[in-house]
Formats: structure tokens, sequence, C-alpha cells
């Protein structure tokens, strides 16, 4: 049923639907807050009805997609399966025109946005960055703060007699702390004396690293899981080559190594028919037509799939032309790359070769 229910996810149509009423969802609670809403009060609160309505639907489906009860359980003690929950709530408090709750409303309302959350490649990564960095993330923070309260601490007692009203304790003087090493310097508190300009000063120079930190941090993080997730993802794409089916986990994480990232538009000529092959391509995203000219039988290879892999062996012409049918981005392997691995394992050529000459009945 967890299969079913990421199928179910996975459909272009639906994903669009979900992110139009999220969106419609949001903005509506938005614009109750406004004046424009004292003139069109019914009628926003009747597309509110509506809207959310959709939202308890897609709950109900979730949830029915679910069974049986444990599968159930599990979808609501998830994050998606709690987002779909507290954003169903709004429905009844209009459906039953509970005022008191009208607070909760909104707030309900506008979490709703996050539900699109679930079709983000972008905040999945940036989940499991947060998660392996959280360590380094905490060390940060507690840095900062550390910081925060001992220059706090310090231009209390050099300003506490010369600006009493912008230090007068520890606790006002963070407010001016943490703009002033966040760089952000508002300007309604500052110190007068010369000995707080300068520990100001020095302040300002010490925020621009110590909160540029975390994001640092961060961005290391992504790059690691950038590269973790192609090295992934071409390991996958390399092994289901039949030419390479019989060689070791360490030959196949060297060829992944290989691949560069290639990326080809919309009605643009990848293969050519007649030329001499030096390349093959696995398609990460978009779909290609190979064309025979001497044939009518057009093929069609998507995501996952692969071609040209005769030319990693042979200086051969290309039999067929590849045609992008929408942009594509794929990973390329050249003969040349795996001719310089050959020369350093010289073992694995007897197995590649034992392969194609089955494959393609090559001489």
């Amino acid at each position: 049923m967890e299969k079913q229910r990421q199928s179910f996810h996975d459909n272009s149509l639906y994903r669009i639907l979900i992110t139009a009423i999220a969106v419609a969802a949001t903005f509506l609670v938005a614009i109750e807050t406004t004046r424009f809403n004292s003139n069109y009060h019914h009628y926003i609160e009747r597309l509110e009805l509506i809207v959310f309505g959709l939202l308890v639907l897609d709950f109900v489906v979730n949830l029915f997609l679910g069974q049986p009860l444990k599968y159930m359980h599990k979808y609501l003690l998830s994050f998606e399966g709690a987002v779909d929950l507290v954003t169903s709530l709004p429905f009844f408090i209009l459906l039953f025109d509970l005022e008191q709750f009208h607070f909760l409303k909104l707030i309900l309302g506008i979490a709703a946005f996050l539900k699109i959350a679930r079709f983000s490649d972008a905040l999945t990564i940036f989940k499991d960055v947060i998660i392996s960095e959280r360590k380094s993330i905490l060390a940060s923070l507690y840095l900062m703060m550390l910081l925060t309260f001992a220059i706090s601490t310090v231009l209390y007692f050099v300003e506490k007699d010369a600006n009493p009203k912008g230090f007068s304790s520890i606790l006002e003087s963070m407010w001016w702390s943490v703009v002033t090493l966040a760089t952000v310097g508002y300007g309604d508190v500052v110190p007068v004396t010369a000995l707080g300009k300068l520990l100001g000063a020095l302040a300002s120079i010490v925020g621009l690293g110590m909160f540029a930190l975390p994001a640092g941090i961060l961005a290391n993080g992504f790059a690691q899981e950038l590269a973790r997730i192609k090295y992934i993802t071409s390991w996958n794409l390399v092994s289901k080559v039949p030419l390479f089916a019989t060689l070791d986990r360490g030959t196949i994480s060297e060829i992944a190594r290989m691949l560069t990232v290639k990326r080809f538009s919309k009605n643009e000529t990848i293969i050519k028919q007649g030329d001499i092959g030096d390349a093959m391509y696995f398609i990460l995203e978009g779909e290609v037509e190979v064309v025979i000219a001497d044939s009518d039988k057009i093929v069609q290879l998507k995501k996952g799939q692969f071609f040209g892999e005769i030319a990693l062996l042979r200086d051969t012409k290309r039999t067929a032309s590849v045609i992008a049918k929408r942009r594509c981005e794929m990973l390329e392997l050249t003969s040349y790359e795996l001719k310089h691995l050959i020369r350093s394992r010289p073992e694995i050529v007897s197995k590649i070769e034992k392969v194609a000459n089955a494959r393609f009945d090559l001489p």
C-alpha cells in the first residue's frame, strides 16, 4: 500500500492539483486578515470551505490508501500525514462556524503550504543535510549564543552609566549584540563611549565570520549530499548496463565516477546516424527518440535507460540517430575514459568483450 500511495503522489496531475489547492488555501487565509475581507467576507468564506473541503478529501484518500490498519497508523504518524490532518481541520471550523477557533483556522490554513514540501526534492535534501550536520550546526549555534552573551555582558558594564536607556541590563544589551553581530545595525541603540564604540566595531567584524559559520556548514553539507546522490544514481545506472554486468562493485564505482553531466534542448540531435561513435549516454531526465533511417520504427527511451554503448568498444559508425523529444539531462561516458580505465585494469577487457560479443555479435 505504501508503494500505491507513492505512485499516487508521483502522478503529475495530482501534484499540480494539490499545489494549486495549497496555494489557494494559503492565499485565501492571508486575504482574510486584510481590509478586503470586510467587503467580500461571505464569498471568501465560501471559497475557503471548498478549498479546505478538497484538502479533507485528499486526507481521506491518502488514509484509505494506507489500508490495512498498520499502514494507516504509519501514515498518520508521518510528517505528510500530520500535515494532511492539521490542514483538514479548518474545514470543520468553517463548517460548524466555530468563531472561537478563528485564530487556529488562520494558523492551520497557512500550514497548508507545507503540503507542497512532499513534492520538492530540494526540501528533502535540505532535511537530510540538517540531520547529517546537526552536531556541527548545534556547535555553531552554541558559539553564537556564547558570543552574544559575552558581548552583551561587557557592553552592559561599559555603557550602563553613560547610556542607561539602551544598556540598562544584560538582557537589554542583547538586542544591540544580536543586530551588531548579525551585521544588521538598525541604529536604534548605539554605544556612546569610546570603549563601547571600539567594542562595537570588533563585534561587527567578529559577527561577519561567526554568523556565516552555519551558512558555510549547510553549503558544505549540500555539496556533499548532492555528490552522494549523483554517485548513487550513476552507480545504479552503470550497474544496469549489460556490458558491465560481470564487473565487480569497485570497477563499477570507478566507471560511475567517470560520468559527466550533459544537457540537450528539445529537438536537439544527440547522436547522428553515420557518425563515428565515441560515447554512451544514460538518461537522467527527459525522453529521446531513436530513429533508424532505413526503417519506419521509432524507439522511445525514457529516464533510467541508456544508449550508444557499442561505441565504447568499437570505432564504428552509429546505426541510428537519437533526438531529444524534450529537454534532457544525461550522463555521458566516453570511450576515451573507459579505455583509460582498461589500460590500468586490463583484466576487465575480456569480461566486457565477452558480454559484447554475445549481445551484439561482434567480430
